[in-house]
């Protein structure tokens, strides 16, 4: 007799039936989120070194930061579908494995540029099912409209919290050892041995369901019978465009920071590469509490009513951009390098209520697709990323300071944002593909 298949589970009628605990799955991959995010940043610091070491001028900086997302961009509709696919569990479990490898591999020969970047790509297409697993996950396991927010933002937060981590720690790591390679030794080793002890735990369950009442309301059972719709739609429906424009200025923002900031503060505002290490991290500590906030604040007004339109999501997507766009104008045209520092600690802040929005919109739209969903866009928003490094340092380089570049990146999240607000609706999928 033929095994049946659990669609979006990828396992087997003898695997396991009982969900995997819901509090520790979340904090994993918060954790892992975490460190997803910090083998993202830790090369900008690496990056100060080894660019003197081997004369790589701001446009070669930009370009070898931008291999990552390269890969990424690429496997991002890919990734999304495995997520939905396979599950989160063993999302989880093999994308860490294999971006945590290519950590390993990157100073095998930083000299020579496209092994480097091969090796950077090659980071960017092991990550890119993993964030979107973390939709797939709330989307089915949290029915409730007003628990969604802080569930979704928690996991998220790691894209905060990661790069403060990636940079302190690689910062220290340079200092104690005078060498570059050792912060991917150190990180890539610490992802493999993570993924295999979270593997060993995890096979013993299926994946996040929704348990006791929450599995027997009402609005439980309206999602489980939200329709699935073709993959290619999720492409072609034009009221899901916004979704991907709005969510696209995110990412093209957020990597000018994550990795320019390292080299923006020990060349422009002529910090140590110590002091930049430390002063690099406190923007994501800020934009972590902040982006917590946000979940908590979505799911305090989606209990009050305030869900219809989606106006529990939008209004945190505007105050997040006039943030973002009012203090990273303040920052590019300060002369003084603390109100420029400061002003960067608030507009990682506002980054951080513009993106939590857009990851809960998925699990509101596609109950059973949020991994597609979100895989798709994102694959929009690194398209972004991909550019958002190489375009930044080629206009350093040359106007000789990063003052346009900023401006350009306040300029595009007010017109994203603005789309976003304008055009998103939030209804079941069926519904808009109509």
């Amino acid at each position: 007799m033929k095994a049946s298949i659990e669609i979006g589970a990828g396992t087997a009628s003898s695997a396991p039936t009982r969900p995997i605990n819901w509090p520790i799955f979340v904090t994993v991959f918060f954790l892992g989120n975490v460190l997803l995010w910090a083998d993202r940043s830790n090369f900008s610091v690496a990056a100060v070194v080894w660019a003197k070491d081997y004369h790589w001028a701001p446009s070669t900086i930009g370009l070898m930061l931008s291999a990552f997302s390269l890969g990424y961009m690429v496997m991002q509709p890919a990734g999304g579908w495995i997520a939905d696919r396979f599950g989160a569990r063993r999302t989880l479990s093999g994308t860490m494995t294999g971006w945590s490898v290519a950590v390993l591999l990157t100073p095998l020969a930083p000299g020579v540029l496209w092994v480097t970047a091969s090796f950077r790509v090659l980071m960017g297409l092991f990550e890119a099912p993993y964030i979107p697993a973390s939709a797939s996950a709330v989307a089915r396991a949290i029915p409730n409209n007003a628990r969604r927010g802080r569930f979704s933002a928690f996991m998220q937060s790691g894209a905060q919290l990661g790069p403060a981590v990636g940079v302190f720690f690689a910062g220290a790591l340079l200092a104690a050892t005078r060498s570059p390679a050792m912060i991917f030794i150190v990180f890539g080793l610490v992802g493999i041995v993570f993924a295999a002890l979270w593997w060993l735990y995890a096979r013993r369950y299926a994946d996040p369901a929704p348990t006791g009442i929450h599995a027997q309301s009402e609005e439980a059972r309206a999602r489980a019978a939200h329709p699935s719709v073709p993959y290619r739609k999720l492409i072609t429906t034009k009221a899901l465009w916004p979704l991907y424009i709005g969510y696209f200025a995110l990412p093209y923002c957020q990597y000018i920071f994550l990795t320019w900031l390292p080299q923006y503060l020990t060349q422009y505002r002529h910090f140590s590469l110590a002091q930049a290490s430390v002063l690099a991290a406190y923007p994501y500590l800020v934009a972590f509490v902040a982006s917590n906030a946000t979940g908590w604040m979505m799911d305090w007004l989606s209990a009050r009513g305030w869900h219809k339109g989606a106006v529990h999501r939008k209004i945190f997507i505007g105050l997040g951009a006039l943030i973002y766009a009012s203090c990273t104008l303040t920052a590019a045209n300060a002369e003084s390098a603390a109100l420029a520092v400061t002003m960067i600690i608030i507009a990682n802040a506002g980054l951080s209520f513009y993106v939590q929005p857009y990851w809960t919109m998925c699990t509101d739209i596609a109950p059973h697709q949020s991994g597609s969903l979100s895989g798709l866009m994102n694959f929009c928003g690194i398209v972004g990323a991909t550019i958002s490094p190489f375009v930044s340092g080629v206009i350093a380089q040359a106007t000789g300071a990063f003052v346009a570049p900023l401006e350009l990146a306040a300029a595009i999240m007010l017109v994203a944002a603005t789309t976003a607000i304008i055009g998103i609706r939030v209804r079941p999928i069926g519904e808009l593909v109509k």
